[in-house]
């Protein structure tokens, strides 16, 4: 069956809910984080309660993906995240109910998993709607989307605090904002058609450069947001200065469209590797940068705008290499591979800081990064031969 063709206005329409919906998962989840850690240690519980309960949203995403594609072949993408949102609120509105750290526990398994259902079937439609002329600029959109939502939850949770139910009302209203703008879309979201020709492992060997490109920057985010205070603090800065560094990092992200450009226009692979031999020599001068009054700021904005950009490089080779359901299977192993980072990135960095320092933070992440480089060198040789 040919899939339908969609007009200039259904385009549009898909891309406006795709954008603003991932500016509002990326505030709901950096929103969460901090206002769960900090209700929960007011309640007087232990790092590690606070750990596993900040994980498990994470591994909730591992436990949803196997059905995303299903529901992308089925029913497209509009109404999964449609389900996702609702069930969001629901979840929002439930957790004030209970302070009670287990059934908040059971709480964040179900917003992760609502979550990861709006991830995946977020990307995968962005990708869906854009053809290789705009791919790269409608997916720094989206990522910009995600920087500026990124912001604004950890912005929310300075202005509204913690406490109470606002924070929870705050949450669900947005989705129901959301909710608003998509359903417009809902009858030109189209299946995901066909059947996957691969197992999602399968997927990962078949196209294994943008998931190691989306790895780093899982890695590289989550050991940022880890240990850029205890990095920081070794080189003489405040705890207010980290939280600044983080902030601007997300602000390179909004900066990230002349990469999208770009992809539009050149071999967006050999972009990435141009962007990845960049990001190694900002770790190799990390130290200096940041130690540096006039140049830490503008650093940590360009950092955040070659980490971001990479992750948005990632999508669009998985657009250029994938149609129909597989777009839908790969963008699923995508986003496991993500939070595969997230969970490896602070183990592997907080390893080598403690054996050598504060100064293993960007060394390790160089090494990270050389690496990707090597692979993908290794990669595009056996592929001409």
């Amino acid at each position: 069956m040919t899939e339908r063709v969609l007009t200039s206005d259904e385009r549009f329409r898909s891309l406006a809910a795709t954008i603003v919906a991932m500016g509002v998962t990326a505030a709901i989840y950096s929103l969460t984080l901090p206002l769960f850690a900090t209700r929960l240690d007011a309640m007087g519980h232990s790092e590690l309660v606070i750990g596993i309960n900040t994980a498990a949203q994470s591994v909730a995403l591992l436990a949803i993906a196997p059905l995303t594609p299903r529901l992308l072949r089925r029913f497209g993408a509009a109404q999964p995240m449609v389900v996702g949102f609702v069930a969001t609120i629901v979840f929002m509105l439930l957790c004030p109910l209970f302070e009670n750290a287990w059934f908040w526990l059971i709480m964040r398994l179900l917003i992760g998993m609502s979550l990861g259902v709006l991830w995946i079937s977020g990307e995968a439609w962005v990708n869906q709607v854009s053809d290789d002329t705009s791919r790269g600029r409608n997916l720094a959109i989206y990522g910009m989307a995600g920087a500026v939502g990124t912001m604004a939850g950890f912005g929310l949770i300075f202005v509204i605090g913690h406490a109470g139910w606002t924070p929870f009302l705050v949450m669900a209203g947005l989705s129901v904002i959301c909710l608003m703008v998509i359903s417009p879309a809902v009858n030109v979201s189209l299946p995901f058609q066909g059947e996957t020709s691969h197992s999602l492992f399968r997927i990962f060997l078949v196209a294994p450069t943008p998931m190691v490109v989306n790895l780093l920057v899982a890695i590289t985010f989550g050991s940022l947001s880890t240990f850029v205070a205890i990095y920081v603090h070794d080189l003489g800065l405040t705890p207010d200065d980290a939280y600044l560094l983080l902030v601007l990092l997300s602000v390179g992200g909004i900066l990230q469209y002349p990469v999208g450009w770009l992809a539009d226009r050149v071999n967006h692979r050999a972009l990435a590797g141009i962007v990845l031999i960049f990001m190694v020599i900002m770790f190799a001068v990390m130290n200096p940068a940041i130690s540096d009054p006039l140049w830490r700021w503008p650093y940590a904005a360009i950092l955040g705008t070659g980490m971001m950009s990479l992750y948005t490089l990632g999508l669009i080779m998985l657009g250029a290499r994938f149609r129909g359901a597989d777009l839908g299977a790969a963008t699923t192993v995508f986003q496991i591979t993500f939070n595969a980072g997230l969970v490896a990135g602070p183990f592997v960095v907080g390893f080598a800081m403690e054996k050598t320092g504060a100064g293993g933070l960007p060394w390790t992440l160089a090494v990270c990064y050389v690496v990707a480089i090597l692979f993908a060198l290794i990669r595009g040789r056996s592929r001409a031969t």
